[in-house]
């Protein structure tokens, strides 16, 4: 499908700088060595040592499971808020009913299977009661709730593809979703943003990041409506300025937060499903 937005967008040089407001991390991603020093502790090294290394072994349908300790990624999470984050507060699993828009409505189902596990006495339990929000572009690579110019259209009020879960006694969450766009300057994306909160309602961590997904599966989704066909204005994993940015080690950043994506066995689309160990 082709792009009428390119023309709008291109006339436009504050969209680059501005689509990327809200693209900043907060906490730190541990690196590989790092991971596996703390994995060692809890008895995870086996694991970690492909998981961590950009080869996920997992791609079930369903949550990853305490007894598996399939964890996707180590991060520190930090007593911080980033920029620009638009808090709807829309407690919700579903990110797609009621919205009209044909770029939501007729997306590529996504189903996102999320678990958060906590360090505790060298070990990796759990981690219920944390608010895990996600929020992405929808077919056409338009963010709700944001004005034009930031986006391709104003779309300030509306609230598509937004929303937040409360992880459970399994530290796992689950949203019904889109496979997301692209837009100009960022290769297709989720934002997420894990906060714990104390017994007066105050955060007292964040840890916020994005996920990523394969190239050539993106491409191969965009070629049906309503996506557009990723062209010479598209950016690709490793030209992303958040996917490519360097760990310690040298490992680009994005390489850590890959979806593990798999068809989904009880209807149409995909389920991606992703773990992380907060330390």
């Amino acid at each position: 499908m082709n792009d009428p937005r390119i023309d709008h967008l291109l006339s436009n040089p504050a969209f680059a700088a501005e689509s990327d407001n809200d693209d900043e991390m907060v906490g730190t991603i541990l690196t590989r060595r790092e991971a596996l020093a703390q994995a060692g502790k809890a008895g995870l090294c086996a694991v970690l040592s492909s998981t961590l290394a950009g080869l996920a072994t997992t791609s079930t349908a369903s949550p990853p499971q305490r007894g598996t300790r399939t964890i996707s990624l180590l991060a520190t999470p930090q007593v911080t808020e980033g920029p620009f984050f638009v808090d709807e507060k829309l407690f919700r699993s579903d990110l797609v009913s009621g919205s009209s828009r044909t770029s939501v409505t007729s997306g590529l189902p996504l189903i996102l299977n999320l678990a958060v596990y906590k360090l505790v006495n060298n070990q990796f339990i759990p981690y219920p009661g944390l608010y895990f929000d996600v929020w992405h572009a929808d077919a056409h690579g338009v963010y709700s709730d944001e004005p034009q110019g930031l986006n391709a259209e104003n779309t300030q009020g509306q609230t598509f593809l937004r929303g937040y879960q409360i992880t459970d006694s399994k530290g796992t969450v689950m949203f019904q979703t889109i496979w997301p766009g692209w837009y100009i300057g960022r290769t297709p994306h989720i934002h997420f943003k894990i906060r714990a909160y104390n017994a007066s309602g105050n955060a007292t961590s964040t840890f916020t990041s994005q996920f990523f997904f394969d190239d050539s599966t993106s491409d191969s989704i965009f070629q049906s409506s309503p996506y557009y066909v990723r062209n010479s204005n598209g950016v690709y994993n490793t030209n992303d300025n958040v996917y490519s940015a360097r760990q310690a080690d040298g490992t680009m950043v994005g390489s850590h937060l890959m979806l593990n994506i798999s068809a989904n066995p009880r209807g149409t689309g995909a389920v991606g499903t992703f773990a992380i160990g907060l330390t």
